[in-house]
């Protein structure tokens, strides 16, 4: 069976990022701040499809997605029909260039949104955690591609996983941490 979950994961952690940068202080661009609105946007609208039971994969029907079977009470925690009258709303403003664009562009509350999906995200991590996996290669423009993987920057690993997927050479731990020393040294 394909990995449905970590197409759905891959949604979720979308949804976050997008909503996160919403959210943070930003000195961005106005284009910026479009592209994280249409991607929480777009994020969110798919998450509905499967949450409040559109077409395609449904929540409801784990048997065709979920790599285990669900109890009822574990399928009734992932589905949310409140998330359900954005739909549309989403949908024409993200595929349609007419007065949505304009009228409701600038009146998209995130953070309520977000308040109303964030129970059923939950219950869905708590029945498939995931767990983090670093880059081992950075992709250029020509690599452009979407994945169901969460993806860590190498920045926030330890030493020993570094040495480990061979980003890193011991030697060079090593060094940092003789020069660490030195500098402590010096103060």
């Amino acid at each position: 069976m394909p990995d449905r979950v970590g197409t759905i994961l891959y949604e979720i952690d979308m949804l976050d990022y997008c909503f996160a940068r919403l959210r943070a202080p930003w000195k961005a661009t106005r284009e910026d701040y479009n592209l994280w609105l249409e991607g929480f946007l777009l994020h969110y609208r798919n998450l509905i499809k499967f949450f409040a039971s559109h077409k395609g994969l449904k929540a409801q029907e784990p048997q065709e997605w979920s790599p285990r079977a669900l109890s009822a009470a574990e399928v009734a925690s992932i589905q949310s029909q409140t998330i359900q009258k954005h739909y549309r709303p989403i949908s024409r403003y993200l595929s349609h260039c007419d007065r949505i664009r304009g009228e409701e562009g600038t009146h998209w509350n995130s953070v309520e949104m977000y308040n109303e999906i964030e129970p059923t995200l939950k219950s869905f991590r708590r029945l498939f955690p995931s767990a983090p996996r670093p880059a081992a290669a950075i992709l250029g423009a020509e690599d452009a591609s979407t994945t169901a993987l969460t993806i860590l920057s190498p920045s926030i690993l330890l030493d020993s996983e570094l040495i480990g997927l061979g980003l890193r050479e011991p030697s060079d731990i090593a060094d940092k941490a003789r020069q660490q020393r030195d500098d402590s040294n010096e103060k």
